[in-house]
């Protein structure tokens, strides 16, 4: 049952201010009223809730705004008042919001703003160039054909936007299904491969130890030549029978002996 804060007068004209819980404003002045007063306002006590939004959920897709701006550009063409047609939009929206942006632009149009100082305070729906433009509207009396610029410059970036992301659906499907087919191949083919190998007691290439989870018996690239004295080096986890080691100022030579 919500908290009520009222103010009521009782028929000699005392004020009572106070708090009372009631079902809603009716049941709240039946219970004042009981009681030798009458109700003059009412405020419900809201209970305060965490509110959090997601920084992703506080944007507006281009083809809203592309809606917005045509439907404002021909609403005022045909004479509705700015405010009332920001109202209209804003019930029509389904995103929440950009209908709060809206309101707080119909509320600062009625405060006396212009309607580019009212969207200038919203830069992440509004860009520079929108504001320009409406401003340029307003001050040459020609807002409408303004709108209807800007409407087709959106409705071209929204053409672009949209055949770019057609262009790119095809390569990113195929990468994805390269990456699913490489993951199952490394977790099905790899391992019955690995038994295979270790039944014909046939030892596996030293990369194959990475995919297994056994990268400890890869010698890292660090540790493969461990230097022994200011003349030679020696290999490390290697066999040095296989290798020829020279001197410093001498021409090496890598390879294998036989």
């Amino acid at each position: 049952m919500p908290q009520y804060t009222y103010i009521a007068k009782s028929l000699s004209g005392q004020t009572k201010k106070g708090k009372m819980p009631a079902k809603d404003l009716k049941d709240l002045a039946h219970i004042l009223r009981s009681q030798g007063y009458i109700l003059i306002s009412a405020d419900v006590k809201k209970e305060k809730r965490l509110k959090f939004s997601l920084p992703l959920l506080r944007t507006v897709p281009l083809a809203q705004k592309l809606m917005f701006t045509r439907n404002l550009e021909v609403m005022i063409s045909a004479g509705v008042a700015l405010p009332r047609a920001i109202r209209t939009l804003a019930k029509q929206t389904t995103n929440k919001y950009f209908k709060k942006v809206l309101h707080q632009i119909e509320d600062d149009i009625i405060k006396g703003e212009n309607f580019s100082a009212a969207i200038q305070k919203h830069p992440k729906i509004f860009p520079e160039l929108y504001c320009s433009m409406v401003r340029v509207g307003e001050k040459t009396g020609t807002l409408s054909d303004s709108l209807k610029v800007l409407a087709f410059h959106l409705e071209r970036s929204h053409r672009v936007r949209s055949k770019v992301k057609g262009a790119l659906m095809y390569p990113a499907i195929v990468v994805s299904a390269m990456i699913l087919i490489g993951i199952i191949m490394l977790i099905k083919v790899v391992p019955q491969l690995s038994a295979a190998f270790e039944t014909l007691e046939i030892e596996l290439p030293k990369n194959s130890f990475i995919f297994e989870g056994k990268a400890t018996d890869v010698p890292s690239v660090f540790q493969i030549w461990k230097k022994k004295d200011t003349d030679r080096f020696i290999p490390a986890k290697l066999e040095p029978k296989n290798f020829v080691f020279v001197k410093k100022n001498e021409n090496p030579d890598y390879s294998l002996r036989r």
